[in-house]
């Protein structure tokens, strides 16, 4: 935010930094033009176009506090707000159907196993009874996304090896990508990267990501994986050579229940949003026709996010 004190004749006496910024070489004549406060102004600066917000207010002797905020950061910040109001209540939602169906699925695999049982070695059923019990498996497991994403397990941040936790999470989606004809390429720096951060949630956040990157390339490509120990943060990259994201669907890519895949309930990467958070980190991407880029911001100095 900007402030700027004004003299009575309406000299600037002070101006910080960032009021500096905002305003550039715009004239004060024109941030104060008018009686109506707080008012809005597109200011033009550098070539660009910037949204303001002006507030004045008197301090005394015959000084004014002239306020300049940047709407565009006003507004991210109210979109965050409700981009965390609305995964929560999804997440409410999300929990109680999961629970409904959990108890009857519990209820179906029993029965069919206590028939398996009472059926003759070489029956032609048991193939049945075999394939629903298996079916029942690939739907708890898909519960359990539900589960992960509603209501999310207690943060417990210990110091771990950043290093360590990456390279366990790509691990773990090798075998996958190599069935999809997708090379994996991992780049890490020689010694620890020590955080104090959930290991388990953010091995999940990483595993989340590495294999959204091999399902978008259905015929096979190249990922890379970067993790970089900057001063105040860790940052996590993993760049995928697929199609890239259409412009359309960039801004629900956070979204729960959206995928663009054929398999998949679209959790993934929601869930990756919002254990980052928790982290008080955050997570973003880059994309165009040779691919994208996500990057997973873990700050050095954790404070837990807010819990949603």
């Amino acid at each position: 935010m900007g402030a700027i004190v004004l003299a009575a004749d309406g000299q600037a006496l002070y101006a910080n930094a960032a009021a500096r910024e905002l305003t550039g070489g715009v004239p004060l004549a024109e941030l104060l033009e008018g009686e109506a406060q707080p008012k809005e102004l597109v200011l033009r600066l550098g070539g660009r176009s910037v949204a303001v917000r002006v507030v004045s207010r008197p301090l005394g002797s015959g000084l004014r506090l002239v306020l300049v905020h940047d709407i565009a950061e006003i507004h991210e910040l109210q979109q965050e707000i409700l981009k965390m109001d609305r995964l929560a209540s999804v997440g409410e939602l999300t929990s109680g159907i999961a629970h409904e169906i959990r108890n009857p699925l519990a209820g179906i695999k029993t029965t069919a196993q206590a028939l398996n049982e009472e059926l003759e070695a070489g029956d032609s059923r048991r193939d049945y009874v075999t394939r629903i019990v298996r079916e029942i498996d690939r739907l708890n497991r898909l519960l359990l996304d539900f589960f992960e994403f509603a209501r999310p397990k207690s943060m417990q941040p210990r110091p771990s090896d950043l290093r360590q936790v990456v390279s366990d999470a790509v691990y773990l989606i090798k075998d996958v990508a190599r069935k999809a004809g997708v090379e994996i390429l991992e780049f890490y720096p020689r010694g620890k990267v020590m955080l104090q951060v959930d290991p388990d949630m953010i091995k999940q956040v990483v595993m989340n990501v590495v294999l959204n990157g091999v399902q978008t390339m259905a015929g096979g490509g190249r990922l890379e994986v970067h993790l970089d120990d900057l001063p105040a943060a860790a940052c996590v990259e993993v760049a995928d050579s697929g199609p890239g994201i259409p412009e359309h669907l960039r801004a629900r890519i956070f979204d729960p229940f959206f995928t663009t895949k054929p398999k998949g309930i679209g959790l993934g990467l929601s869930i990756s949003y919002r254990l980052v958070k928790l982290h008080g980190g955050w997570i973003d991407f880059e994309t165009g026709a040779n691919g994208t880029t996500f990057k997973i911001f873990l700050p050095r100095d954790i404070k837990a996010g807010r819990e949603v």
